[in-house]
């Protein structure tokens, strides 16, 4: 989630006018005439003015008022907002649908979130997009659904719930990730393998796994002790053990560590550009954030050149056509976003 500084809840109403007279004033972006576009058809983006948050829309016009203190990224059509020391949720309209009384409140995937009650022993639930418990608070630690399951936290272990809350695959592993490709990864008695829906082990690698990772286009990363490689559907290991950090492989392509470079290599093992970089971020439409001396700059996918000019303190992959940036390095920097010539839509503000 992204988070700021709180402001006193009885300065919301002030500071909302003095923000709607700041965002007037910026030539970068614009307020939406609701005749125009309407904000259920469009992406929406956190953006900060004066400490508060808001959203806009890809084109860098103002959805929703910056009026909170932290928010949360959109997903199913709702997003997360922080009142004073509790949350809630804002549909695309801004109208806050859900209350605020959770001291957690995930993201909405697959029309269920996990939250957690603001009291110091409350355990978490899911709920709704209408606010409704669908699956009790019960459990130490829950996340998101995926292909239908959620993994959750009881009594130390990890197993996973159905949409109605009923636990198809038994608490027993000690680690659990998100279901991907029809399996996930967990971590079990004897290291780390994969199992299908019905909690059964779907791959049988010839060798144990010290860590695994999620499947991406077909591959999984994962490591034993001569470092990290990728296996197959198969469980083969199609590309053998040899990095020190190996992430998804996104639009035919992951990022591997070497030493202390980062590099992109491609389903063969194969580098698939000569350059190296301090620091980098999957490919997402095209482009990808890498940081070459101390600056993030964004690579194009289709040349393997750096796509434009502008540099950045800090970078993230591109969501429907545009990139959060940062500029500025300390706890408060300006955050704004650029399109895929590297214009600003938004920007930065903090």
């Amino acid at each position: 989630m992204v988070k700021h500084q709180t402001l006193s809840p009885g300065l919301w109403g002030l500071t909302a006018l003095l923000v709607a007279a700041l965002v007037m004033s910026l030539s970068a972006c614009d307020f939406i005439d609701p005749a125009e576009e309407s904000a259920a058809d469009v992406e929406l983006h956190p953006v900060l003015i004066d400490g508060f948050w808001g959203f806009i829309s890809s084109q860098g016009r103002i959805m929703i008022t910056p009026n909170f203190e932290t928010v949360g990224d959109f997903s199913d059509g709702m997003a997360a907002v922080q009142f004073g020391a509790e949350w809630g949720y804002v549909d695309a309209e801004g109208e806050v649908v859900i209350q605020p009384k959770y001291q957690f409140a995930g993201n909405f995937v697959e029309g269920l979130a996990p939250v957690r009650g603001s009291g110091f022993n409350d355990k978490y639930g899911f709920i709704d997009q209408s606010g409704a418990t669908v699956i009790e608070a019960q459990y130490d630690l829950a996340q998101v659904f995926s292909e239908g399951l959620a993994a959750v936290r009881l009594n130390g272990q990890w197993g996973y719930v159905n949409r109605k809350g009923e636990m198809v695959i038994a608490s027993q592993f000690s680690d659990a990730r998100l279901f991907s490709e029809g399996n996930a990864a967990v971590e079990g008695p004897d290291g780390w393998l994969y199992v299908d829906k019905s909690g059964e082990p779907a791959l049988t690698p010839a060798f144990s796994l010290e860590a695994a990772g999620s499947f991406s286009e077909g591959l999984a990363s994962f490591s034993t002790s001569e470092g990290w490689g990728y296996l197959d559907r198969e469980g083969r290991p199609v590309i053998s053990p040899q990095f020190d950090e190996a992430g998804p492989f996104s639009q035919g392509l992951a990022v591997v560590k070497e030493g202390h470079i980062y590099v992109y290599i491609d389903e063969q093992g194969n580098r698939a550009f000569p350059s190296e970089f301090e620091a980098a971020l999957p490919f997402s439409e095209g482009l990808a954030p890498v940081r070459v001396q101390r600056h993030w700059v964004f690579m194009n996918r289709a040349t393997g050149e750096q796509a434009f000019a502008r540099e950045f303190d800090r970078a993230e992959p591109y969501a429907d056509g545009i990139a959060r940036v940062y500029l500025g390095r300390g706890e408060n920097p300006r955050i704004g976003y650029v399109d895929r010539q590297g214009d600003y839509v938004w920007f930065p503000t903090h």
